[in-house]
């Protein structure tokens, strides 16, 4: 009996031997492609990291250059506001100083006006004058200051011989 039963076993064997050679390649091609799909995957895994350290890197970059146009954008604009400060401060200084000088020639005509009419006349002409000196003088600085997007047209444009004091 035990013949018979081995007999059996082995004819079983014999009929499945071969499904079992195919299924054994079946399973050793699949799993040749599972390890070429993890390989890969490890591949596209090194390949996402490495962009990502490039990205945050990158990233990195343009804030620091954002901070330092920033910084010198700051910079620039500190050192025009100072020079619009300075030019506005010697404007005022020298249009006071002219306009001063045209008080007191005034006050001159004023005390004048009992006196002569040619000296009179010579006054107001030299009054005309500072005042056209300050009009120049404003539409300068005016020209100076002048930056783009600024106006740019003249204080006032009066020709000298055309002031007439009331």
């Amino acid at each position: 009996m035990k013949t018979a039963e081995a007999l059996g076993h082995r004819a079983r064997h014999d009929r499945m031997k071969p499904s079992l050679i195919r299924r054994t390649a079946e399973l050793a091609a699949s799993n040749r492609q599972l390890q070429q799909g993890v390989l890969q995957r490890k591949l596209m895994a090194d390949d996402f990291a490495q962009r990502g350290r490039h990205r945050q890197k990158s990233l990195e970059e343009s804030l620091a250059r954002q901070k330092r146009l920033r910084q010198w954008t700051h910079g620039v604009l500190a050192a025009q506001e100072d020079e619009r400060k300075s030019i506005s401060h010697e404007l005022h200084d020298e249009i006071a100083q002219t306009l001063l000088g045209v008080q007191v020639r005034l006050l001159t005509l004023k005390t004048a006006a009992h006196g002569k009419a040619g000296n009179l006349t010579k006054e107001i002409a030299s009054a005309q004058r500072l005042v056209v000196a300050s009009l120049q003088s404003v539409n300068r600085f005016a020209r100076e200051l002048g930056a783009p997007g600024k106006c740019r047209r003249p204080v006032a444009n009066v020709p000298p011989g055309r002031i007439a004091l009331e």
